[in-house]
């Protein structure tokens, strides 16, 4: 019954007015006037700010909490700037999209997903103010459940992403996240992470993976890549597939270690460990991030990319952040 009624849900079809959307420009929000009450909480739509998430690591790997402002050096191209806003990220809310590919190559993973991605929802969203959806890619993009705080409506969705027969000859990898961050997630405050279920082979896409990872930088979207294929799934399970993969390098993993690195995201193998595993440390990396903000020098050109370069002053210490942005006033 949950699947046939997750069936019947009306999917937004993200593409169906894609070049028409992204070719407009949305207008920048207006500068307060006014001195925010909290500015940690404002950084997100004050004018001509930069908003950067971070995790930081110890040598034991483990995200590290309890640091300041202080405990911070940051740098635009090469120069020191001030650290204006700073927060712990538990006091802001969190935006969650999972991406789950269900092209041909990934139909008989679906599964084990649903299941772990349905532990994951629940322990995710346990405040009023944290959010999720999720999506289904092939050579579609199809919104399954939009934005909600229920888990229930999570799982119903989860249920149906093996509804439908997967569409021939195409993942449109590239484009879900372009789209993701640039309709979806870009108007959201707060901490905003896609989570990326796929063995990373895209087929069809119009945009680029430079263009998938500057709308994810533009919107401070941290992608986290899940590496699933049916290869991973046998070594998870200490099978052999004969060689599938062996002796050729796998560009399916290398555009999901390019979008995680530079968005300051974290890319996972299944294999080396199993999914559920993968969704407590992402859940753990979402928790104990750092939210800072700085405002750019005022003589930037529109179009410009600069390189962003955060670090602690314990250089012991390994800062996981987004590594640049393109300015858009």
């Amino acid at each position: 019954m949950a699947v046939k009624y997750c069936a019947v849900l009306a999917p937004l079809m993200l593409f169906c007015s894609l070049q028409r959307t992204c070719a407009q420009t949305a207008p920048a929000p207006k500068p307060s006037t006014e001195p925010a009450a909290n500015e940690t909480l404002t950084l997100r739509v004050a004018s001509r700010v930069v908003a950067v998430s971070a995790v930081v690591r110890g040598k034991d790997n483990v995200p590290i909490q309890g640091l300041t402002k202080d405990d911070f050096e940051l740098k635009q191209d090469g120069k020191d700037v001030a650290i204006r806003y700073f927060s712990e990220a538990s006091e802001l809310p969190l935006t969650l999209a999972l991406l789950v590919d269900t092209s041909g190559s990934q139909r008989t993973l679906i599964g084990d997903e649903v299941v772990a991605s349905d532990v994951f929802f629940q322990t995710m969203l346990g405040r009023p103010q944290d959010r999720a959806t999720l999506l289904r890619v092939d050579a579609e993009v199809d919104e399954l459940i939009p934005m909600t705080n229920s888990p229930s409506r999570l799982h119903l969705g989860l249920l149906g992403l093996s509804a439908r027969p997967s569409s021939a000859n195409g993942t449109r990898l590239q484009d879900a996240i372009y789209a993701v961050s640039k309709l979806t997630l870009a108007k959201q405050t707060g901490r905003k992470a896609i989570i990326v279920l796929s063995d990373g082979g895209d087929n069809g896409s119009s945009k680029s993976l430079e263009d998938a990872i500057h709308e994810a930088q533009q919107f401070n979207v941290q992608i986290y890549c899940i590496d699933y294929s049916v290869f991973n799934y046998a070594m998870d399970l200490n099978h052999s597939l004969g060689g599938v993969r062996a002796g050729s390098v796998d560009k399916g993993e290398e555009i999901l270690k390019k979008l995680a690195e530079q968005t300051g995201g974290r890319m996972y193998n299944v294999g080396k460990m199993n999914l559920r595993t993968i969704y407590e440390q992402i859940a753990r990396d979402l928790r104990f991030q750092y939210e800072l903000g700085y405002t750019p020098p005022p003589d930037l050109k529109p179009g410009s990319f600069h390189r962003l370069e955060l670090r602690t002053r314990d250089r012991k210490q390994t800062v996981q952040a987004r590594n640049g942005f393109t300015f858009e006033p």
